[in-house]
């Protein structure tokens, strides 16, 4: 019976990859700053079914920093459907899908693609709406902090 299992859930899909993009146009708001980056890339993150990441991609904007991450973390709302990963972990979003933003992380990276410390996570609520065209997502920390950005793919 437990081979049977085991060959069944080798067949199916898995739950959990990314899908990445360079979109025709990228920008991020972070922070209490009221600076726009720009940014290269988008990617989507499906770590476990219903749990999203929307992650912001930029080159850095002073030395030694390399690339900045800005990310958008929640759930799916009820009735949206989680990316299609197949076992390699490439995934295909299903667009619409709209997500409730409960964290939101920055991250900078010298040359050598190694963190510049520790990831600045922060509690936050906002959300993200991704469309086929256009993803976009906002939130709001505890103090004050707001966090923006968009995408158009």
């Amino acid at each position: 019976m437990a081979a049977g299992l085991l060959a069944g859930g080798a067949s199916r899909a898995a739950d959990f990859g990314r899908w990445q993009t360079s979109p025709s146009r990228c920008q991020w708001l972070r922070g209490p700053s009221r600076l726009w980056f720009d940014c290269q890339g988008l990617r989507l993150e499906q770590n476990l079914e219903g749990l999203l990441s929307v992650r912001f991609l930029a080159d850095g904007q002073r030395e030694p920093i390399a690339l900045e991450h800005l990310v958008f973390a929640g759930a799916l709302e009820q009735g949206q459907v989680a990316m299609h990963c197949n076992r390699e972990g490439s995934c295909q979003p299903r667009w619409p899908a709209r997500l409730t933003v409960a964290t939101v992380a920055a991250a900078s990276f010298d040359q050598r693609g190694l963190a510049l410390g520790v990831p600045r996570t922060r509690l936050a609520r906002g959300h993200c709406q991704l469309e086929r065209g256009l993803v976009r997502c906002q939130a709001w920390g505890r103090n004050g902090e707001r966090w923006m950005a968009e995408a158009s793919l």
